[in-house]
């Protein structure tokens, strides 16, 4: 459960700075969704591997125990909420640091 309240953390104070300090991450919709869908893909094919291989797991602790093709809900969110944040982040400092 840890996993899923940092996550959620993380997305609430991005998603704050992508509207308090209008922060344009996308030129439109469509790019949000590839860009995101990108990300998302390659993110959750090398996880899954990398868990299929036994590269490393994801012990119990820590997770709600739902899971999506073998991946715990959290790891599939993990790809989409900590691209958001990164770029997030990068386009408020850039937008302020010139």
């Amino acid at each position: 459960m840890e996993y899923l309240i940092i996550l959620i953390i993380v997305f609430l104070i991005a998603l704050l700075f992508e509207f308090k300090y209008k922060i344009h991450l996308y030129h439109s919709l469509k790019e949000r969704i590839i860009v995101t869908l990108n990300i998302f893909i390659i993110g959750f094919i090398w996880d899954w591997y990398a868990t299929y291989k036994g590269h490393w797991s994801y012990p119990g602790t820590g997770l709600i125990g739902i899971s999506f093709l073998g991946l715990p809900i959290e790891e599939v969110l993990f790809h989409l909420i900590a691209p958001y944040a990164i770029i997030t982040t990068y386009k408020f400092y850039d937008e302020r640091i010139k």
